[in-house]
């Protein structure tokens, strides 16, 4: 059955209640999941105050108390006819600006310009202008939200310095280093296993520990940032978004083969070994999954596995492009809905297969959009709103097209219970999956 998005009454209460929305509340991946309601803009124009007359009377018109009572019964005449000017044509005026032009941009907020600089930066990754670089992306959404405040080469020395562990443990196990499988395992294992060092020179190993799973805030819903990836490398715990994003990070600094994907509100590392068989890393509970425990236990239907929103693997380039997602989920964070929100959106499409998270950011953006225009325009039902509006109704018309297509992919909401019990279930995996690991390391030789 194909959910239907539907403009009423309920529309307008959304737009009246007045508390903020996240898009991507209740998901620790940007497979949005709407969950509140939103806040909305009355974009009422500020009329500046009118100034008092000058009390002096340099021009010599005689009665002075006379004239300031006729100059101040002039001022309040003006000022109640702009009032009501005001309140006549402002809504109308709104409704053609909005309709024609979508929200006002908020570029003027300080800050934006790091938004800004970020986005023109991994687009021109993505025009093939410059290399890509996903650490260099992942970098530049994370910095923009701290307004500028981190440092790029201590984030690079850190990188490095976990490059290094892993280098120095595949030397100390023999391993091929030029082996794509083992410079993955390793990586798996750096990330989800405790790891005994000796480097040369030094005396006494080291040991470096996994990064632990955050159950405190796996969906940011206490800090915004508990799904960065810098968080992830300061605090050692991460989640289901940050972990694979880390992983891919270190795969590409040290030259391995490996691709994000997806399935309902989780994402995963996938990759192959020497025959070509595909594996698929679990990050958040240290196991090798098959792709018949997602699909088993993960809330997949079958026309998402068809369009190829789940389980396909994503290159460098579409996880770059994936990124501005999450850049515009900062954005909306800190400064709300504009247009720079949906060149996010347009621009990820343009660069994506999967597409099914940009079309949810845009069908956000328009649903928000077509709300405000039904606060307005007064109109309660979608037919109202044609009448008063058929410009502002076209709106309404690309959220219902936006939900459709979002439909036709196979995407369906995952209930909160069933993502838990999920989450149980592949936990308990662990030691079922233990013997599928040690056959993976017997061909690490």
């Amino acid at each position: 059955m194909k959910r239907t998005f539907i403009i009423s009454f309920a529309f307008i209460s959304l737009s009246i209640t007045g508390q903020n929305t996240n898009p991507y509340a209740g998901s620790s991946l940007p497979d949005v999941t709407i969950m509140k309601n939103p806040t909305y803009q009355d974009f009422q124009v500020q009329r500046p105050q009118f100034n008092p007359a000058n009390t002096n009377d340099p021009f010599g018109v005689g009665d002075y108390d006379k004239v300031q009572r006729q100059n101040q019964q002039i001022m309040d005449e003006v000022a109640e006819y702009e009032r009501r000017t005001a309140q006549r044509n402002q809504p109308q005026s709104d409704i053609q600006m909005l309709a024609s032009k979508g929200f006002p941009s908020q570029s003027y907020q300080s800050g934006t310009s790091n938004y800004y600089t970020a986005f023109e930066e991994i687009n021109n990754m993505l025009d093939d202008k410059q290399p890509l670089n996903l650490g260099r992306a992942i970098f530049l959404i994370e910095n923009a939200y701290y307004n500028n405040t981190l440092n790029y080469d201590d984030y690079q020395k850190t990188i490095t310095d976990q490059i290094k562990v892993c280098n120095e443990k595949i030397r100390e196990e023999k391993l091929n280093k030029e082996s794509n499988l083992a410079k993955n395992m390793m990586l798996f294992r750096l990330i989800s296993d405790t790891l005994k060092i000796k480097p040369s020179g030094m005396e006494k190993p080291i040991t470096h520990y996994p990064i632990k799973y955050d159950l405190d805030d796996y969906k940011s819903e206490k800090h915004f940032d508990s799904h960065f990836v810098t968080k992830l490398m300061k605090s050692g715990s991460g989640q289901c978004m940050s972990m694979p994003l880390y992983y891919l990070v270190l795969a590409e600094k040290i030259g391995a083969k490996a691709y994000l994907a997806y399935s309902p509100h989780h994402s995963f590392i996938k990759i192959q070994d020497n025959d070509g068989t595909w594996y698929n890393l679990e990050l958040t509970c240290n196991a090798v999954l098959s792709d018949a425990h997602y699909m088993n236990s993960g809330y997949i239907k079958a026309e998402a596995i068809r369009s190829r929103i789940y389980l396909e693997p994503m290159d460098k380039k579409e996880v770059v492009a994936q990124m501005l997602t999450e850049l515009a989920r900062g954005y909306y964070e800190k400064y709300g809905l504009d247009n720079f929100y949906l060149n996010c959106a347009n621009t990820a499409i343009k660069h994506s297969n999967n597409q099914l998270n940009p079309l949810i950011m845009k069908a956000f953006y328009e649903e928000r959009l077509t709300a405000t225009l039904a606060k307005l325009l007064q109109a309660p039902k979608p037919e109202i709103m044609q009448q008063k509006s058929p410009e502002a109704y076209k709106h309404y018309e690309k959220t219902q097209a936006l939900y459709n297509q979002i439909d036709n992919l196979g995407y369906e909401k995952t209930p909160d219970a069933i993502y838990a019990t999920w989450l149980q279930h592949i936990n308990g995996l662990k030691a079922k999956e233990n013997k599928r690991k040690s056959l993976m390391k017997s061909s690490l030789k």
